[in-house]
């Protein structure tokens, strides 16, 4: 059960079975929180953190905030050397806020809680010979095709296509997406005139899985298109034909992958980049924002620009630009 009311007492127990450290300037433990926010719209119910960016101005964050619970890493606390700015005020050391807000919201809030039943609105349409598992929320007006599988505790929004997918179990899946239609390929004739090339492959997508909002993800051609475990695809994303995207990877807003990519593991494509076709990208790379990706990257490297160049090799450039 969501406790939306929780007293800080409760927290600072919560807390401490995981090892953390607390630091009391005179708070109730009597104290409610109810959710986290922002530490500069926090009310006094809210948990919220500080996070090193607001360092240099620490003394002042904490002077205009209405925030009683706060998460920091204590050597941000210890930088706070007038004890009136924490007066009244609980801090829970951290040297991971963000982490720890996620935890709270899993133990507190049953954020992320896996589907309990299913519910599957009245004007989803799934062809007869699609595959639905258990504990799905479909939301209105998603079409899935007969040759479709929905394993179980999925999450899809309203107005998704699904078509000639394999979709894993905990998948979550949001509003006004294309998933399995054809891609755009064509091969000219001998005439010159353009055919379209066959998509007979499949869009296989794995556990764990999160596609935003508006997002096309075209069928494989001759093979299949697939989305490893764990791989998050934010909103305004097209990936095309025949894409690999290895587990764990991060596909952020308005990036176009073209067809036959392969992205390995643990990858970050960021804002507005574009991948061309038929290129490989290795483990534990980033794409940094905007960029055009024209050839290979290799593991663990950091690209950035148009043509993308590695970021040691950009940084001269613009230096050289400057002179």
């Amino acid at each position: 059960m969501i406790e939306k009311n929780v007293k800080l007492s409760k927290i600072i127990s919560w807390y401490k079975s995981l090892n953390g450290a607390v630091e009391n300037y005179g708070l109730d433990l009597n104290h409610i929180i109810n959710g986290p926010r922002s530490i500069n719209v926090s009310e006094d119910t809210n948990i919220s953190f500080l996070s090193a960016k607001l360092e240099k101005n620490i003394e002042q964050v904490l002077s205009e905030t209405n925030c009683k619970v706060i998460i920091t890493p204590k050597n941000i606390l210890n930088s706070v050397e007038s004890l009136k700015f924490k007066k009244g005020k609980i801090f829970l050391l951290n040297d991971n806020p963000k982490e720890l807000i996620v935890k709270f919201c899993r133990f507190f809030l049953e954020f992320e809680k896996p589907n309990e039943y299913e519910n599957i609105h009245s004007t989803v349409i799934i062809e007869k010979g699609a595959k639905i598992g258990l504990n799905n929320q479909i939301g209105s007006n998603v079409f899935i095709s007969k040759n479709s599988e929905i394993a179980s505790n999925c999450t899809i929004g309203p107005n998704t296509v699904i078509k000639n997918s394999k979709i894993g179990s905990f998948v979550k899946i949001g509003s006004n997406n294309t998933i399995g239609e054809n891609g755009f390929g064509y091969n000219k004739d001998e005439s010159g005139e353009p055919d379209f090339f066959p998509h007979n492959g499949c869009v296989i997508i794995s556990n764990d899985v999160h596609i935003g909002n508006n997002n096309c993800i075209d069928r494989g051609s001759l093979s299949d298109t697939i989305i490893n475990k764990g791989v998050k695809i934010d909103n305004l994303v097209h990936i095309s034909h025949n894409v690999i995207i290895g587990k764990n990877s991060f596909i952020i807003a308005c990036s176009m992958i073209a067809g036959s990519v392969v992205i390995e593991e643990n990858c970050w494509v960021a804002p507005s980049s574009s991948l061309r076709n038929n290129i490989k990208v290795g483990k534990n790379t980033v794409i940094g924002m905007g960029s055009v990706v024209t050839k290979n990257v290799q593991d663990n490297q950091t690209v950035l620009g148009s043509p993308a160049k590695d970021i040691s090799e950009f940084k001269s450039f613009i230096k050289k630009q400057k002179k």
